[in-house]
């Protein structure tokens, strides 16, 4: 099982949910980096958890928060912070 597992995260929150979704997520203790997006996606997050099962758990969370209308999990193969 990999551990350490670094994803990114797009997610479109409904206009009237958008504050309520993002206090919420930036409370998360695997939230990394938090940003606010222009376009189709309202908030961005990079997050990083203990393993692939907390990924599956910390993914369906996302998915099924109050407002969320559709998320983007792209997990991070390899790179390097600057």
């Amino acid at each position: 099982m990999r551990e350490n597992v670094t994803f990114v995260a797009l997610i479109e929150i409904r206009a009237e949910d958008v504050s309520q979704v993002r206090d919420e997520l930036e409370s998360e203790k695997y939230v990394r980096a938090f940003y606010e997006l222009v376009g189709r996606f309202n908030i961005g997050i990079i997050a990083e958890v203990e393993n692939e099962q907390v990924l599956f758990d910390v993914v369906e969370n996302i998915r099924t928060m109050p407002g969320i209308k559709e998320t983007k999990i792209h997990v991070i193969q390899d790179g390097m912070v600057l």
